[in-house]
Formats: C-alpha cells, sequence, structure tokens
C-alpha cells in the first residue's frame, strides 16, 4: 500500500515540476521560436513539441538550469526542422510551377506605409538571418533574446569562450547580408 502511495506522490511532484517548468519556460521559448520562423502559431507549435519531448525524458530529473539549456536546443532545433520542412516544401511548390504569392493577398489592405516599411524589414532581417550558418544564426538569435554567454554555451554545448566568436562572426555576417540586400539600404533609416 505504501509503494502505491509513495509512487502516486512522485507522479504529482513530477507533474508539478512539469507544469511549474512550463509556466518558467513557455515566454522564452515561445519567443525564441517566433524569432526564428517569425509566425506565432508556428512557434507555439514547435514549444508544445518541445515539451512532449520533455516528458519522460531522462533530462527531467537533472538541475533546472540543465533541463532549460536543453529545452532551448529542442526547441531551436525544432524550429530548423520547420523552416527546413518549409523551404523543401516551398521547392516542391516551385518546381511544380503552382507557388503563389502570398503577398500578392495583403496588396488589397490599406494599411499604411509605415506597416508595409516594417514587414518589409522583418522580412529582410529573416533573410539575412537565414543565410547564417546554423550555429552562428543560433548564438545571435539567444544572445538578442537576452540570454548570457554561459546560458548560451551550455544550450550549443560549447565553450563559453566560443560564444563570443561566434557571436562577433554570426552578427558581422548578418550585418553584410542585410546590407547586401537588393532594395534601397537607406529605405528603413526612418523607422522608429
Amino acid at each position: 500500500m505504501r509503494a502505491v502511495r509513495d509512487e502516486a506522490g512522485a507522479a504529482v511532484g513530477r507533474r508539478q515540476r512539469f507544469e511549474a517548468l512550463f509556466r518558467a519556460r513557455y515566454g522564452e521559448l515561445h519567443a525564441l521560436g517566433y524569432r526564428l520562423l517569425g509566425d506565432h502559431a508556428e512557434a507555439e507549435d514547435v514549444v508544445q513539441e518541445t515539451f512532449l519531448k520533455l516528458d519522460g525524458h531522462p533530462v527531467f530529473d537533472r538541475p533546472d538550469e540543465e533541463v532549460a539549456a536543453w529545452l532551448r536546443r529542442v526547441c531551436l532545433n525544432a524550429a530548423y526542422n520547420r523552416l527546413r520542412g518549409q523551404r523543401r516544401a516551398t521547392a516542391r511548390l516551385d518546381r511544380a510551377g503552382r507557388l503563389e504569392r502570398m503577398d500578392d493577398e495583403a496588396g488589397d489592405s490599406d494599411g499604411p506605409l509605415l506597416d508595409v516599411l516594417r514587414a518589409e524589414q522583418q522580412r529582410a532581417v529573416r533573410r539575412a538571418l537565414a543565410a547564417l550558418p546554423e550555429r552562428q544564426r543560433a548564438c545571435v538569435l539567444l544572445r538578442h533574446a537576452g540570454f548570457s554567454y554561459a546560458e548560451i554555451a551550455a544550450t550549443l554545448d560549447l565553450a563559453v569562450g566560443s560564444v563570443g566568436v561566434l557571436l562577433a562572426r554570426g552578427e558581422r555576417a548578418f550585418r553584410d547580408a542585410y546590407l547586401a540586400r537588393d532594395d534601397d539600404p537607406g529605405a528603413y533609416d526612418a523607422l522608429p
């Protein structure tokens, strides 16, 4: 009888810890997914996948900071997988000649010019981020999401000293890719 109560108590404790981790980490993981994917619904799906993988995983029994680093890594991997899947799907549609631009549908609205400029700037930022090597992109995204070098190192399984090098290279490559875009380089300078 006592063994049954101990198992029930352990299950309740695991559920409470899972809920606490979910509440504590959901916002940062969603923000990370959104920065990479640019879509709130996709980011939510990625975060849900991440927490589903945590359930029953041995890392769950590790300290909170190790679990947090693992969650960020799994979230990044899931987002990268989504991006790869989207690229493959787009390429298939392109080859078949059936790709329709979603931007044409948005052209019917009479939205303010500033909204259009912001949307263009966001697309340019995402294109520049997509041009970065995966580790540099992850490093830049995590740093600009507010994570410390130590947290980034734990998430990406790197030495702390390597984070600064990857970050510097990633930011330089991002700046070069962003400034090398086809449109007017000064078009977004007036945006708030």
